[in-house]
């Protein structure tokens, strides 16, 4: 199968074009060859492509960055996915778009279905739910919410927690604002496994789990460098509430931890295993990776 993949100098498109390449041919769109903020970059890109599928993890995702210009914010999240949708219909060429969990308004105190009604909360929520709907005008796409991504492909939260704790740093973290992480592997093998299916319409991707803050993550890693041998006693980590976070120019949503029973069902015979286990994973390889 011949996959076109954007962003794939970004976490989720590297992530995606390194795993896909095992079993298709996999056609790399970076943002050199394909800017979703230029119209006749991406209408070049789009006039010589070939491909049976294409999958569009670009996007901008600083939620400052949005808020400080939500035009650019539209046109890259929303009106560019709705191109590539258009061209990709008349084709006959699938779609998986990568949303966000920030489509929701945070209010919520269960696991969020994808039946549940969407109320960004910020431009960057406006504008994410904006190409959603733009990809899905279409029959047979297919939208992957997802939240907190973390892998080696590009440093995260995760990452800078571990630096500083390896560095003996104060560590802190928001501990009223809960979610679920996603892990770049298991992302990218579930996306591999999509391709399939005739899976369509909108689709919850992060390991499933007990909803977490960034707090209780800081914690879960911290243990485990102390289980292995990283560190030689926890550390604390001090509590920061979301209000307190004065580079927060965007609203954030508390909780948007999202149910991923519809992915398990559709992959029924996949592991799905629990952030837990995939985060201790990761803190191993960050510390494997720094012994090197």
């Amino acid at each position: 199968m011949r996959v076109a993949v954007t962003g794939t100098t970004g976490r989720v498109g590297a992530a995606l074009s390194r795993h896909l390449s095992i079993r298709h041919e996999v056609i790399e769109l970076p943002r050199t060859l394909c800017d979703l903020a230029d119209s006749d970059s991406l209408a070049a890109c789009l006039s010589g492509l070939d491909c049976d599928v294409f999958i569009n993890p670009a996007g901008i995702t600083s939620l400052e960055a949005c808020e400080d210009d939500p035009r650019l914010a539209m046109r890259v999240n929303g009106a560019a996915p709705g191109k590539i949708a258009i061209w990709a219909a008349e084709r006959g060429v699938r779609v998986i778009h990568f949303s966000t969990d920030y489509v929701f308004a945070g209010d919520s105190t269960v696991l969020l279905t994808e039946s549940d009604p969407a109320r960004p909360v910020s431009a960057y929520g406006r504008s994410k739910l904006a190409g959603e709907r733009a990809v899905l005008a279409h029959p047979g796409n297919l939208v992957l919410r997802v939240s907190w991504v973390f892998g080696p492909e590009k440093p995260s939260f995760i990452d800078q927690i571990h630096a500083r704790a390896m560095a003996g740093l104060p560590l802190a973290a928001v501990a009223d604002k809960f979610s679920l992480p996603t892990c770049t592997a298991d992302l990218a093998g579930w996306v591999d496994a999509l391709l399939d299916t005739r899976a369509e319409g909108i689709l919850h991707a992060c390991n499933p789990g007990p909803p977490v803050s960034w707090h209780g993550m800081a914690e879960s890693m911290v243990r485990e460098m102390v289980a292995i041998g990283t560190l030689g006693e926890l550390p604390a980590i001090e509590k920061q509430t979301l209000a307190g976070m004065t580079a927060f120019r965007a609203v954030r949503p508390r909780f948007t931890a999202m149910e991923t029973r519809r992915l398990a069902s559709l992959l029924g015979g996949m592991n799905f295993r629990p952030w837990q286990e995939a985060l201790t994973d990761y803190v191993r390889t960050l510390t494997i990776s720094r012994s090197d």
